[in-house]
């Protein structure tokens, strides 16, 4: 499935596919009684199908919860959730999702490849899981594949958690600020190295992330979560061509959507 070449054909095309995840309404509590903490109240948002939506707002405004919800990690005290028309855990069962954390979390006795098929052994994979050595190629390490994971630099580590994660074939990947722990040259790289995946695989992408200029240089769309508790502030589309390049981010276009989006922040 190939992406749009443009962020506008891509909301137009909103209105002609089903949402890959529907939130409606949703409340997310911790605790209970006088102690609990609503961490999501009243939040509403389409996720349309193989899409780039990048998620930001203020620490606590409960970006990560709403992840964990949508992977049925977090249950919900109000509303619904549905992924590609199914509930969260019917989802997670068939492995129509996957997940991406800050940490790459692998396995340190096990080499690359190793840890890309994990998730092969764990449960049943299905007939239509990708081949791990296709994956490292993917994500640009063909040629590593025996190493472990204390001779990978931490860009390499993520690459591997990568393709680890795509290897059951999720059409949803739900990342949690991947890429928040590594310096800004090798984040710049995977930055441009997770649009290309993107568009190779046609897989729906939600990314949490903290850095306003990620958020407006990968994402089709910007969702906006303000604090305390978290609810929506906006859902904003960016509407620069793709491919994108990191030289866009010199553009006059994307100063003003970066100046936009740091002023909503400012609001919350």
């Amino acid at each position: 499935m190939a992406v749009l070449d443009v962020a506008d054909d891509a909301v137009s095309a909103e209105a002609e596919t089903a949402p890959a995840v529907s939130v409606d309404n949703i409340d997310v509590r911790f605790g209970s009684g006088d102690a609990a903490v609503t961490a999501l109240k009243g939040v509403s948002v389409d996720i349309p199908d193989g899409a780039f939506v990048t998620m930001l707002g203020p620490s606590g405004c409960g970006k990560s919860t709403l992840l964990r919800a949508i992977a049925d990690l977090v249950p919900t005290a109000k509303g619904e959730i549905r992924v590609h028309g199914r509930t969260p855990e019917e989802a997670r069962k068939s492995r129509d999702f996957a997940f991406v954390f800050q940490d790459a979390t692998l396995l340190p006795w096990r080499s690359a490849i190793d840890n890309v098929k994990l998730p092969l052994e764990v449960g049943d994979p299905g007939p239509a899981h990708a081949d791990p050595k296709e994956l490292l190629d993917l994500v640009g390490l063909s040629g590593r594949e025996n190493a472990l994971p204390a001779e990978l630099s931490g860009g390499m580590r993520q690459r591997v958690a990568i393709a680890r994660a795509l290897v059951t074939r999720p059409r949803i990947l739900l990342m949690d600020e991947p890429f928040g722990a590594l310096d800004e040259i090798t984040r710049d790289k995977l930055n441009e190295e997770l649009l290309r995946i993107w568009q190779e695989t046609g897989t729906t992408i939600l990314f949490v992330t903290h850095s306003i200029p990620e958020a407006a240089f990968l994402g089709q769309k910007v969702l906006v979560l303000a604090a305390h508790p978290g609810r929506v502030k906006e859902f904003m589309p960016v509407k620069l061509p793709f491919p994108r390049h990191l030289a866009m981010r010199d553009t006059m276009e994307f100063i003003e959507i970066t100046a936009h989006l740091r002023q909503l922040l400012e609001e919350c």
